[in-house]
């Protein structure tokens, strides 16, 4: 008992250490961090995925609605005017203050809730996703609900707890938990740490002026310190095991009361060996490297990127950028022909009595103005199909690296066919009908890209797959049998070279055939050769021998119908 309790105790005292140190190495690292305004390392193995600027959606009108005044309100009176949020907002929200022109509850939840939808249709356009496709979010893939959420929470603050119906409240910004679900869900990859959900961004604007821009609260909904209702998707790893080897180490001192059968895992182990092992381990594994020359930049990667927000704006013809707006079809009176750059047409979002819409664009475009120009999914199936096993589908889409495996595979096999050409084929072959499946049964994204153009017939699709799956199974079917036809007919040449050889040179080969032991002579060179099985058949003079042994053999030819009794052969020529 007493060494099970020094055995965990000098463990405890270990990961005290270890923890201590890394604690005191991070407060090093953070300091010397700070010298520097901004700093992000650069992953150079690393793909960015979803990485857009803005990087989380509302975050560009954080700063704008945390200088406006609000109110509290109660969800019994939002409820029943929330549209798009209605499903989302499940506490007593906040809402702007009314400037004393007589605007109604109503009017303000309408004016919040279409924010949240622009903000919402905006972010998902800007991931590539058809925001069109996603009107009842509620019921989409968790990417889809976690920008609805962080949305609707962004532009309906939850009002301050204790705070009076109409009494004026602070905009309480939205959880970090929020903010994490949806880098999760969507997975958010930049390959840098500027993937922040708390932070704090200063830019200059001029000599004189200076706007800093903060990101979420740091705290998990739901809080009444925060606006959001959903919890951390998935706890760190690293705290999972600190947590464990803590239990163990406690757990470890009644493990000798409790049975005498039940040990302790350390007791086992001497307490110095214990402690230097697990001093070793839990720095091992708090190791972070050498930051001596990594590249450092200063500029987070997601705001290099192009802001969606200003590609997506509207100018209005012969305007400047100063007028410019989101939505084109927000502009009262502008001509059809100019809205969605004449390539679409605006179409009510939020149905009747909600003056909200959107430019429903036409097949062939994209983005929420139709100016990006769609992939044809026909084309693409088309190279699928005739050539996909050279990865031409792949290099029209615009994934290059794909096509280049697949290219790579097919050359492969077609090389080295008789030793791994084979297992090449069959990979590529799967891959290519995958392929074919994949991009002719629905419009597939495009690199850089929105989905390609659903511009593919089904009932051409289908039609098609059909013809080729014949085409396959029956030119198979003809390869295999002719190959199998080809090497029974080698056979067959072959025994009958071997007959031949047989009967022109019988005191040499006839031993070293392999058939020589169904065939017996009274002389070499003389008489004609009996059929051992057939032979008492024969020597009776059985007429139907010969033609059912001609029948049973078809290879063999040494035998002649010749319409007459064939003699007996009983060892004597004829």
């Amino acid at each position: 008992m007493a060494r099970s309790m020094k055995t965990a105790s000098a463990t405890l005292a270990a990961i005290l250490l270890a923890g201590a140190w890394q604690t005191a190495e991070a407060s090093a690292a953070s300091t010397a961090l700070s010298a520097i305004r901004e700093a992000y390392t650069s992953n150079a193995i690393c793909k960015k995925n979803n990485c857009i600027n803005p990087i989380f959606p509302g975050m560009e009108d954080l700063h704008r609605l945390q200088q406006a005044n609000w109110m509290t309100s109660s969800l019994q009176k939002v409820a029943p005017s929330l549209g798009f949020c209605k499903n989302a907002i499940t506490y007593d929200p906040a809402l702007p203050a009314p400037d004393g022109d007589g605007t109604s509850i109503k009017q303000m939840v309408q004016r919040q809730d279409n924010a949240a939808s622009t903000a919402f249709y905006y972010h998902a356009s800007g991931l590539g996703l058809e925001a069109w496709d996603y009107q009842k979010p509620e019921f989409a893939s968790d990417c889809v609900k976690s920008i609805w959420r962080m949305t609707c929470f962004t532009y309906f603050p939850r009002a301050e707890v204790g705070s009076q119906d109409g009494a004026i409240s602070k905009f309480i910004r939205p959880c970090q938990s929020s903010c994490m679900n949806y880098v999760r869900s969507c997975g958010v990859e930049c390959c840098d740490e500027s993937v922040q959900c708390v932070f704090s961004h200063t830019k200059t604007i001029s000599l004189t002026q200076k706007v800093t821009s903060e990101g979420y609260l740091p705290h998990d909904g739901p809080s009444s310190l925060c606006t959001g209702g959903a919890h951390r998707g998935a706890s760190p790893l690293g705290l999972g095991i600190w947590v464990l080897m803590v239990l163990k180490v406690f757990l470890s001192f009644d493990s000798m009361s409790a049975s005498g059968s039940a040990r302790s895992l350390f007791a086992g182990l001497g307490g110095r060996r214990l402690f230097w092992i697990s001093s070793v381990a839990v720095m091992a594994l708090s190791l972070q490297g050498c930051d001596y020359d990594v590249p450092i930049h200063t500029v987070a990667n997601w705001r290099a990127e192009p802001d969606y927000l200003v590609r997506y704006q509207y100018e209005p013809p012969g305007g400047s950028k100063k007028p410019a707006n989101l939505n084109s079809c927000s502009y009262q009176g502008l001509a059809p022909s100019l809205q969605c750059s004449g390539r679409g047409q605006c179409k009510s979002w939020a149905g009747l009595g909600n003056p909200l819409a959107f430019c429903q664009c036409d097949t062939q475009w994209a983005d929420p103005e139709c100016r990006t120009k769609r992939k044809s999914q026909t084309v693409a199936y088309l190279l699928s199909i005739f050539a996909g096993f050279l990865g031409a589908d792949h290099f029209y889409l615009g994934y290059p690296l794909w096509a280049t495996l697949k290219l790579l595979i097919t050359l492969f096999g077609a090389l080295f066919y008789p030793l791994f050409g084979l297992m090449c084929l069959s990979v590529c072959g799967v891959w290519w009908i995958y392929d074919i499946v994949r991009i002719g049964s629905a419009p597939v994204f495009a690199s850089g890209t929105h989905r390609c153009a659903a511009d593919l017939s089904h009932s051409f699709y289908v039609l098609s797959c059909v013809m080729v799956a014949m085409f396959v199974g029956f030119s198979l079917s003809h390869y295999l049998t002719s190959k199998y036809r080809a090497e029974k007919r080698q056979q067959s040449m072959k025994l009958q070279l071997d007959e031949e050889s047989r009967e022109k040179f019988p005191d040499t080969l006839w031993k070293s055939k392999p058939f020589g032991d169904a065939y017996r002579t009274a002389q070499h060179g003389q008489g004609r050769p009996v059929i051992a099985e057939f032979q008492d058949k024969l020597s009776n003079g059985w007429y139907g021998a010969v033609e059912e042994y001609s029948r049973q053999n078809p290879v063999s030819t040494e035998f002649k119908e010749t319409g007459q009794r064939l003699p007996s052969f009983g060892g004597s020529g004829p």
